[in-house]
């Protein structure tokens, strides 16, 4: 493992944490927005937060996958993961209208 690749290891991490936060702010601010003024979000608004932070998630995903792939680890699970993910985010998506 040379130089860069341990950069790249470090920063990985750092990325694919900072996308999974992004993604669950993406959540809880519009449901703590509409818990505390009692006026809902319209379907659209929603469906579109909800695929963000799906598209969030996958991409935290595939950079844990580059990671444990440099890194010879069992990545059977984070696929599975993943393609849980895009099914979820294919069958919103279709659905926005």
């Amino acid at each position: 493992m040379n130089k860069l690749d341990l950069i790249l290891y470090i920063k990985t991490g750092n990325i694919s944490s900072l996308l999974y936060l992004m993604a669950l702010l993406i959540i809880l601010i519009p449901i703590t927005i509409v818990f505390v003024t009692d006026v809902p979000f319209s379907s659209t608004f929603s469906k579109i937060s909800i695929n963000t932070a799906f598209a969030f998630v996958m991409a935290g995903k595939i950079l844990t996958l580059i990671k444990k792939k440099k890194t010879d680890k069992n990545i059977f699970v984070d696929i599975g993961i993943l393609i849980g993910i895009f099914m979820a985010f294919i069958f919103n998506l279709t659905n926005l209208a």
